[in-house]
């Protein structure tokens, strides 16, 4: 039964044309919102596309391996919090 499962997995894995394709389109939707919400932030980013994907399966302009590229994508992106380090400047510099 564990093969069956890896087998369905494998067929609906993402090529790498369809990772491209969604880094692409992610990108092409968060320019769009960046441009439209004033208060972005990563909730809202996730929503978004979302909705975007939702729209796009339903009218079968993204296949399910496209999907799954774009979930992925999404997973790595904005399922969890990245903090950033400012360096401050040593006081041996200043």
């Amino acid at each position: 039964m564990k093969s069956t499962s890896h087998t369905a997995e494998a067929a609906t894995a993402p090529t790498l044309a369809e990772r491209v394709d969604a880094i692409e389109q992610f990108l092409q939707q968060l320019v769009l919102l960046l441009e439209v919400e004033p208060e972005l932030n990563r909730e809202s980013v996730a929503a978004w596309i979302e909705i975007t994907n939702k729209s796009a399966t339903a009218h079968g302009l993204q296949s399910v391996e496209e999907r799954a590229a774009m979930d992925q994508l999404c997973s790595r992106v904005l399922s969890f919090s990245v903090d950033i380090d400012q360096a401050t400047p040593s006081a041996s510099l200043l």
